[in-house]
């Protein structure tokens, strides 16, 4: 019996210290995220990175940007920057290499999608002929609503 439980505790311990060893390896692993995803042409998008740089601000280029996007840290770390996608780039998959002051270049892909044109409906029971019976109802009612105002107010105006 206390081989089995030597052994049963070695296993656990290996498998407790490998799965640290695993969580703090991925905690130093740098990850980068754009938001909106997908972006769309002629749009803003937020750049956030965390982890993998320790410099005061970072920089990040692609072929879809309209420039150079500075990304910079607060307290937590966390390197933010606002990019704006070229209005006349096409749909697919584009890098972005993000450039930490003392560190090395890591380059991350983001996605592009297509413009939306909105949705194609019809012109809608808004859009048509005038139907003239129908607008001189209307005016009739109008008229037969004031005249009933008018008599209201006489006979107010009568009892008092």
């Amino acid at each position: 019996m206390r081989i089995a439980t030597v052994l049963a505790t070695t296993a656990l311990a290996s498998v407790a210290i490998g799965a640290g060893a695993s969580a703090a390896y991925a905690a130093d692993q740098p990850s980068l995220s754009v938001t909106p995803s997908p972006a769309m042409p002629g749009s803003s998008v937020v750049i956030s990175l965390s982890g993998g740089c320790t410099a005061s601000s970072a920089s990040a280029t692609s072929e879809a940007f309209t420039g150079t996007v500075e990304l910079s840290t607060g307290s937590a770390r966390i390197y933010t920057g606002t990019a704006t996608i070229k209005s006349a780039i096409k749909a697919g998959t584009y890098s972005i290499d993000v450039a930490c002051p003392g560190g090395a270049t890591s380059t991350y892909q983001f996605e592009v999608g297509t413009a939306s044109k909105g949705a194609k409906t019809g012109l809608g029971g808004s859009v048509g002929g005038m139907n003239t019976g129908r607008i001189a109802g209307g005016i009739a009612l109008l008229g037969v609503a004031a005249g009933g105002v008018v008599m209201l107010r006489r006979r107010r105006a009568d009892t008092d």
